[in-house]
């Protein structure tokens, strides 16, 4: 057991199952954790009534992964949390907090009270880990609603990114027929030495109507009427990027297509492995926030 975290006291604050794992895999490197917003029995995890109650002494919080809301909403499995100015206080100036990504009202807060906003989702170490479990969720969802294998397939993978690369690794180890779509020369080029076909966008309206499935990684919309038009009429278009996606959803549904919009996939089909993710990364970085205590403690 890694005990880096021995002495700190981390509170994880609203979310999905994922919060639960990342509250336990702190709490397994030595952390003193406060959860608040769910109910769970762990060792090593208190439950708090409220946000400021489990903030005090508290060095750092973990907001869930999505965010905080626009007006300071927090999703709960048992209700929506509303983070307020006072409710952070507690925080040494200086503290920590964790999100996936931050919005201008956490930015705000953040710099008004002197704290650190550390927006976990932009770093590589964590979105290249938690590709797998986005991928695995997206190859489940196509492998439920396919009437055909994935073995075979003609796939299509839009944004040859940290998730791009992971899914379609994934596609072509089960058989399908991949091509990459990405603007990148380079990444173009690494989608060639792994036997993947690739294309630029311009080139996708020629090939877009081979594709029995159609995985899209890019947060701007690609998908349009227009491109829509020329897919299969029993198409699948799964879209992985955050919300709204990167695909002309009422184009799709007037067309009759089958499109869906899949975010925070990681929480749903793996929210064990996710949330330890997340748990894992947040003590590296805290680890190197706090290094010089943590050496003055060894």
């Amino acid at each position: 057991m890694r005990r880096g975290l021995a002495g700190f006291t981390l509170a994880v604050v609203g979310g999905d199952r994922r919060a639960v794992y990342t509250a336990e895999e702190l709490a397994g490197r030595g952390a003193r954790v406060r959860l608040v917003g769910h109910e769970a029995s762990l060792p090593g995890v208190e439950l708090a009534e409220d946000i400021k109650a489990g903030l005090v002494g508290a060095e750092a919080v973990i907001f869930p992964f999505p965010g905080v809301q626009e007006r300071g909403e927090i999703e709960t499995p048992y209700g929506v949390l509303h983070l307020e100015e006072e409710d952070l206080l507690p925080l040494p100036r200086g503290g920590l907090i964790f999100t996936g990504f931050a919005n201008p009202y956490l930015l705000q807060l953040a710099e008004r009270l002197g704290l650190k906003l550390i927006p976990v989702a932009d770093r590589d170490d964590f979105a290249i880990l938690n590709s797998i479990p986005t991928a695995e969720g997206a190859l489940q969802m196509a492998m439920e609603l396919l009437p055909v294998t994935i073995h075979g397939s003609q796939a299509l993978v839009l944004g040859f990114g940290r998730v791009g690369k992971t899914l379609a690794r994934m596609l072509q180890a089960l058989g399908a027929r991949v091509t990459v779509v990405t603007r990148e020369p380079a990444e173009r080029a690494r989608a060639l030495e792994m036997g993947l076909r690739a294309i630029d966008f311009p080139a996708l309206r020629g090939c877009i109507g081979e594709a029995e499935v159609i995985f899209n990684t890019v947060p701007a919309l690609v998908l349009t009427a227009r491109l829509l038009k020329h897919t299969r009429p029993d198409v699948l278009i799964i879209d992985l990027a955050s919300k709204p996606g990167g695909t002309d959803f009422e184009a799709a549904r007037a067309l009759g297509r089958q499109a869906l919009l899949a975010p925070s996939l990681p929480g749903k089909v793996a929210p064990k492995t996710a949330g330890r993710i997340l748990g894992q990364v947040i003590a590296e970085i805290f680890v190197q926030e706090k290094g010089l205590s943590l050496a003055a403690r060894a």
